[in-house]
């Protein structure tokens, strides 16, 4: 069975959701910090895709360009479409939140690149 660790970046990103979406909580309402973790946690599941790729990547190395390009298209394909996914489930179950739930999803985004950036982390 393969094991990894989760990277310091995506354990960031995960951390800043969280206090963001608690700041958010005690700034305006529970609603509010409801959809902020609701898209921040769509971000976390973005990133946590990336990650899992990378890993099967390394694991399964393709000698073949086509093969690893079409690997890299899958990969994106999949990642937009189940970003596409929950921020629609998100949408609908906050209704009245929805700028909160976008707020959620750029503060996760930036966060995750922020973290990627400055921890130089290579998985």
């Amino acid at each position: 069975m393969y094991c990894y660790s989760v990277p310091r970046s995506l354990q960031l990103q995960a951390g800043v959701v969280g206090v963001v979406a608690i700041a958010a909580g005690i700034w305006a309402e529970v609603g509010t910090s409801m959809a902020v973790l609701l898209g921040g946690l769509v971000a976390v599941a973005n990133s946590s895709l990336l990650v899992w790729r990378w890993h099967k990547g390394a694991r399964d190395f393709h000698c073949d360009a086509a093969k690893h390009l079409r690997s890299f298209y899958r990969s994106a394909m999949e990642r937009f479409f189940v970003v596409v996914a929950l921020l629609a489930v998100g949408f609908v179950l906050m209704k009245d939140h929805t700028m909160a739930l976008l707020m959620g999803f750029v503060v996760g985004q930036i966060s995750w690149l922020l973290a990627s950036l400055t921890l130089r982390e290579r998985n």
